[in-house]
């Protein structure tokens, strides 16, 4: 089953350190004041390595304090963006809750796959908006489809039981989820083309201006090493004989 503290789907896990041990450390000062005297620096010494014990021990033993809370919903700004990606989210949190209460372990690794590349999907969206219009088939038929087989695996999964049609049907689900995985993989690099088009122009760019300036070696003329000396070459044309 899931990982207990895997937050739940939309949450995300907020951990605060108790302050029991810091606490502790101003008891043993009230404590050593009453029953010892602090009046040099060998008094002290000895106080400050048990007020350091005590609060290595109780940090080990005293456990941090986890607590969740909404992850905060980016807006993009565009309207179109922000339905899709409302949209998806909610598909992607039922997805993950679903992947939660799968017990076979392969098949839960698969969605959690898929679920992390919708997620890379999702926040590459947030920070380009524009490529909203890209994405419809995939937020309104891919998506929805994969919540849809993710809970007919959970449901038969729960029935307990193994027959012809319930085993078929999970094994088509788990190729499909793999399927899926390769074609999810691929929207996510197509979502890319743009940015490495752009990459790539600059690059161009930058070494064409490089090159001007004789700051690559593409421009650069060779040194007089470099430049090799005219053979002596004969050429025997009938009766006349050329030498260069």
């Amino acid at each position: 089953m899931s990982d207990p503290k895997t937050p739940p789907a939309g949450m995300r896990a907020v951990t605060k350190k108790s302050v029991l041990p810091i606490y502790a450390i101003g008891a043993v000062w009230v404590l050593w004041s009453l029953f010892f005297p602090l009046y040099s620096l060998s008094h002290y010494v000895p106080c400050l390595i048990v007020s350091l014990a005590v609060f290595l021990v109780l940090t080990k033993v005293i456990p941090d304090k986890v607590t969740y809370e909404p992850i905060p919903v980016q807006v993009t700004g565009y309207e179109s963006a922000d339905e899709l990606l409302k949209a998806g989210d909610a598909h992607l949190r039922t997805v993950r809750d679903l992947s939660a209460k799968i017990d076979n372990v392969d098949v839960r690794a698969k969605v959690d796959r898929l679920g992390g590349t919708c997620q890379r999907i999702f926040d590459y969206v947030r920070q380009n908006p524009k490529s909203a219009d890209e994405l419809r088939k995939f937020m309104n038929y891919y998506l929805p489809t994969l919540e849809k087989l993710v809970k007919t695996y959970e449901l038969m999964e729960e029935q307990g039981v193994e027959g012809e049609n319930i085993t078929a049907s999970k094994e088509r689900i788990s190729t499909m989820l793999d399927t899926m995985d390769v074609a999810f993989r691929k929207q996510l690099d197509a979502l890319f083309g743009d940015t490495a088009l752009d990459i790539d122009t600059d690059i161009t760019v930058m070494e064409g201006m490089m090159a001007q300036e004789g700051l690559t070696d593409a421009g650069k003329m060779p040194a007089p090493e470099e430049i090799k000396p005219l053979q002596e070459e004969t050429f025997q044309v009938g009766d006349i004989k050329l030498e260069l």
